[in-house]
């Protein structure tokens, strides 16, 4: 058995058509093929892990043993110029921790993203992964990705020179290449950075294989398999070529995705051994398995999580005679160990007093309807649902000081009597009939 680093579902069709597989069909066909585990590395996109982490949620129950890592295949550059080569490059999250550092380089690319030949471009700085990977080093595995990557570019190109005895650019390439792997040893660390081989036979690919062997010996470096799978077998490679050709126009697809499918550990075996010995390609499989064992199982679940702002400390108060009975839920807040509940009924209590709508039993009547709904809430969703109306206003608040204008964003928000109280909105609900829902 193998351990698949790399490998694409339907989620990474976020910017380009580019794979056909369904999540939790590629890992069932792992599993059936007897993988020791399968990364989800989708391009620059994290949006399928939810399913796959839950997913393998159940399969842990029945297969503890059979890894699903969850993965990123980035494009790694030195700057954001326009019209350069967006290269290849895989993080796989070995815990929890090293998760997080994949969702705060994901932020970091989308939120600096920009177009280039009619495409919208995500690539990850160098100098940012650096950067990240100092607090998180140890907790994410780097790997060199398929041909598109720097290193497998760098090969093609300085294979290219020597054959036309370009020694000058030979040379350059081959800096290029000590450059990358230094770079990539400092940030991940020897035992966290691997290269990667493909199974393939084409002539591009047995020459990266190859030389990539030569480099893992000069740089004491492991290697590990990746199918780079669009689409889910063999069979199926015309249904993936007709897909990418869905949209008109005709994408030269064959010799780039002819072997981009997962494979059995025979056909992978038979593949790289197009490129390597024998015992050269078993001792690639046991290196795979001793990296599928780094990664520990966890679960992106977990409860709802309500952003807490600093809020003014009101201590517990005295309700007045007969709201025990009358506004039982005001009481509970009054007399709550919460800071948060307890500056939402005095901030709303304040309000109605100031606007003169305290004598008013029918906001009383609703403020108490409201302050069940949210405590039921949060009840169901183990969290506190009044610090949410809380930070809205510490905010709504701030772009009202600073000048800004704001709008109410979600269409219950103007039917919520503590909005208006709390200044989130400016309508009476009760003077203008608009019922409460949530």
């Amino acid at each position: 058995m193998y351990f698949d680093n790399h490998s694409h579902t339907e989620y990474s069709n976020i910017r380009l058509l580019d794979a056909v597989n369904k999540p939790q069909a590629l890992i069932d066909k792992a599993l059936e093929y007897g993988l020791s585990g399968i990364a989800i590395t989708d391009h620059e996109c994290l949006s399928s892990h939810m399913k796959v982490n839950k997913y393998a949620k159940q399969l842990h129950e029945t297969h503890p043993e059979f890894k699903v890592v969850l993965g990123n295949e980035i494009y790694l550059t030195d700057t954001r110029d326009i019209g350069q080569k967006y290269y290849h490059f895989i993080l796989l999250a070995k815990d929890e921790l090293g998760y997080r550092a994949l969702k705060e380089l994901s932020s970091i690319a989308w939120m600096n993203s920009y177009y280039d030949r009619r495409m919208e471009r995500v690539p990850t700085l160098k100098s940012e992964l650096a950067n990240v990977m100092k607090r998180y080093k140890g907790h994410v595995v780097g790997t060199t990705a398929c041909i598109g990557g720097e290193l497998g570019t760098s090969i093609l190109a300085l294979n290219a020179c020597e054959e036309v005895d370009d020694m000058t650019n030979a040379q350059r390439y081959h800096q290029q290449i000590v450059q990358f792997l230094e770079f990539c040893i400092d940030v991940f660390g020897k035992q966290d950075f691997y290269l990667e081989v493909a199974p393939a036979a084409s002539p591009e690919q047995i020459i990266v294989n190859q030389r990539i062997l030569s480099i893992a010996g000069a740089f004491n470096l492991s290697l590990c398999i990746g199918n780079d799978a669009h689409y889910l077998q063999k069979e199926d490679r015309y249904i993936h070529k007709a897909y990418l050709n869905s949209k008109g126009g005709e994408r030269e697809v064959d010799d780039f995705y002819e072997y981009c499918y997962l494979k059995t550990e025979d056909e992978v075996k038979d593949l790289l051994r197009e490129s390597f010995d024998a015992a050269t390609v078993n001792s690639i499989i046991v290196s795979t398995n001793e990296l599928a064992s780094k990664f520990e199982f966890f679960s992106l679940e977990h409860n709802q999580s309500v952003p807490e702002v600093e809020v003014t400390d009101y201590k517990k108060g005295f309700a007045p005679s007969g709201w025990e009975d009358k506004y039982p839920e005001l009481c509970r807040l009054i007399w709550s160990d919460n800071i948060q509940e307890r500056y939402w009924v005095n901030e709303c209590i304040s309000a109605l007093q100031a606007k003169g709508l305290y004598e008013d039993k029918r906001y009383l009547e609703r403020l108490n309807e409201e302050a069940r709904v949210k405590r039921v809430i949060g009840e169901k969703l183990n969290t506190c649902m009044f610090a949410y109306p809380n930070t809205l206003k510490h905010y709504v608040d701030l772009f009202w000081e600073c000048g800004s204008t704001v709008g109410a964003g979600r269409g219950s928000a103007c039917a919520a009597l503590n909005h208006y109280l709390l200044g989130i909105t400016q309508l009476d609900p009760i003077e203008w009939d608009l019922p409460f829902w949530r």
